[in-house]
């Protein structure tokens, strides 16, 4: 019996030591991400039997768990995609509030403001100069505006997809990582007899490496009976099994964007699902939705406004008169009708049949006579710039018309000077002949060089059809420009509305974007917040349960090596008798 108790005592000592050395190992990782508390596992050896009697034979660590709460996990991959989306998201969006400005004294609706009160100034006084230099500088502020947003929305957006270069760098380093993890684990719990879970901290690795790797994109994790993972994207793309792991890389650039998608490497395949949630997900979302829109909006209030001031300009007049006019827009094909699409004219959807009078005065600035006029008849998908120009030559006393090598209109009148009314085709617009704009979006719109040359050529006043005859006094054309600042109007086939409607409802649409991404990030990050405190709670190490452990067992330990001790004496005595 006494060599019973030896080899007990002994068993107590290699089990104690081997529990404090899970504690060591639980301190030692306090403070490692992913890290899981660890547990040996005591348990009796099988006991003996002598004499009829069942004797214990110690004890052993049967084996070394870790504290895992798989609910939980769970729950942090369904919240960390959503939560990194989120922040995101609303990082991309905090960034643009110097773009958007404050709508009291700086940015695009202020610049609106000033650009119609200039008008309504001119308006008030139609024969003052200085006005219509005033109107050009708050024309020209107001262009700024639209490409300096512009400009900016462009950016942000470039470098959103910079970001998401960057994040699919690390997600191919995670799923590479999680396949060669997923190899480990099993060869490791082989040689474990099969143990499941034996293989502790590379368990620990893996599940760190999901959550880290969820935080970028969506995921989808299946356990398999080998004691891998499988991983797939929410849409059901494959990205790990077993030991291999599929690569993700940009690939063609995808529809209704100016990016490249991304797929799986081998593959033209856009992956599916990642625009629902992670990093990846939330630049998707900056770049191809939340920017892109305000783009898309701004480009149709500059081309809403662009249209319609050279619509009112274009069969206006101003205090001064040129004798050489050139369209800002040209054609591709002089020989085609100036309204196919082909011309490549974002307005060419606008000319409709019509026509338009340009008058000629001398240099004097009085009415030609016999003849001041001629009118330009326009027919939709006849009429060509080549035709156009004919008829100009032919039907405007003293005017010369051509298209040059750019495709663009010129009329030239010598020593006369030219001025235009009433056109109801749309043409003079659409080419933006005698107008205040060029350009055909917020990032190319820019005061005409005629205008920029010379704030006369402004339209205040229109020429008297019948007589040709010019009233200075004449603020007809401007107030129209005032009227424009709240007439609905669609150019670009969006739903009708003003312009300040639209400067108006582009300010709001950010700033309800920025409010729901404050809102939801918020959300999702109160409960990442409470996950990894629950997580903490279950797995985490607490320092001070370890060191009550460690003391247990020391004790334990010290007792265990009394019992041997004690043991020692007693066969001392024992071996004194035979002696």
């Amino acid at each position: 019996m006494i060599f019973g108790a030896l080899n007990i005592a002994a068993s107590s000592l290699k089990a104690q030591q081997k529990a404090i050395d899970v504690v060591s190992h639980n301190m030692a990782n306090v403070n490692t991400p992913g890290y899981s508390r660890q547990t040996a596992g005591l348990g009796t050896l099988s006991p003996e039997q002598l004499g009829g009697l069942d004797f214990g034979r110690g004890v052993q660590v049967g084996n070394v768990s870790r504290s895992v709460d798989t609910i939980v996990n769970q729950s942090m991959l369904k919240n960390s995609p959503q939560q990194a989306y989120w922040k995101e998201l609303k990082s991309g969006l905090t960034s643009l509030e110097g773009t958007f400005g404050s709508l009291q004294s700086t940015g695009l609706s202020a610049a609106m403001d000033d650009f119609f009160l200039a008008a309504q100034q001119m308006a008030n006084a139609p024969a003052d100069v200085a006005l219509k230099i005033n109107m050009r500088t708050k024309s020209s502020t107001l262009t700024t505006q639209l490409s300096s947003m512009s400009k900016q929305l462009t950016a942000v957006q470039n470098s959103a997809d910079a970001k998401i270069n960057q994040n699919l760098q690390s997600a191919n380093t995670l799923l590479t990582q999680i396949a060669s993890l997923n190899v480990q684990i099993r060869k490791h719990e082989g040689s474990s007899q099969g143990v499941i879970g034996a293989a502790n901290d590379l368990r620990d690795q893996r599940d760190q490496a999901i959550r880290d790797l969820s935080a970028l994109m969506p995921i989808q994790d299946v356990n398999t009976s080998d004691n891998g993972v499988l991983l797939q994207t929410m849409g059901g793309d494959l990205l790990v099994q077993d030991g291999t792991a599929q690569q993700l890389t940009r690939g063609a650039v995808a529809a209704n964007s100016n990016f490249q998608s991304i797929v799986i490497s081998g593959s033209n395949v856009p992956v599916s699902g990642l625009n629902q949630g992670g990093l990846i997900g939330g630049s998707i979302a900056l770049r191809d939705d939340r920017v892109a829109a305000y783009i898309k909006d701004l480009n149709s209030i500059a081309v809403n406004l662009g249209f319609t001031m050279n619509q009112i300009n274009a069969s206006g007049v101003g205090s001064s008169r040129v004798s050489q006019v050139q369209s800002g827009l040209g054609v591709a094909n002089a020989g085609l009708s100036v309204s196919d699409v082909a011309q490549n004219n974002p307005f060419a959807a606008q000319i409709q049949n019509g026509t338009f009078t340009m008058h000629v005065y001398d240099a004097a600035g009085v009415p030609l006579t016999p003849a001041s006029k001629g009118t330009i008849t326009i027919t939709a998908g006849v009429s060509t710039m080549a035709s156009i120009a004919a008829d100009i030559t032919a039907n405007v006393p003293g005017v010369t018309a051509s298209v040059d090598a750019a495709g663009k209109l010129v009329m030239d009148a010598g020593a006369n000077t030219v001025g235009f009314s009433n056109d109801s085709s749309n043409f003079l617009a659409a080419y933006q002949i005698n107008s205040l704009f060029y350009g055909n979006d917020a990032a190319s719109l820019r005061v005409s060089d005629a205008v920029q040359n010379d704030a006369g050529l402004i339209s205040t006043g229109q020429i008297d059809s019948l007589t040709s005859v010019i009233s200075v006094a004449d603020n007809s054309a401007a107030l129209l420009l005032v009227d424009a600042q709240n007439a609905a109007v669609s150019i670009d086939g969006t739903a009708a509305a003003s312009l300040s409607t639209r400067t108006s409802l582009l300010s709001t649409q950010y700033g309800n974007d920025v409010a729901l991404a404050n809102q939801q990030q918020t959300f999702f990050q109160a409960e990442a917040d409470s996950l990894s405190q629950q997580r903490q709670a279950f797995s985490g190490v607490n320092t001070d349960d370890e060191l009550v452990s460690m003391i247990k067992f020391q004790r334990a330990y010290q007792a265990s090596a009394k019992v041997i001790q004690t043991n020692n004496t007693m066969l001392d005595s024992l071996i004194g008798l035979i002696r």
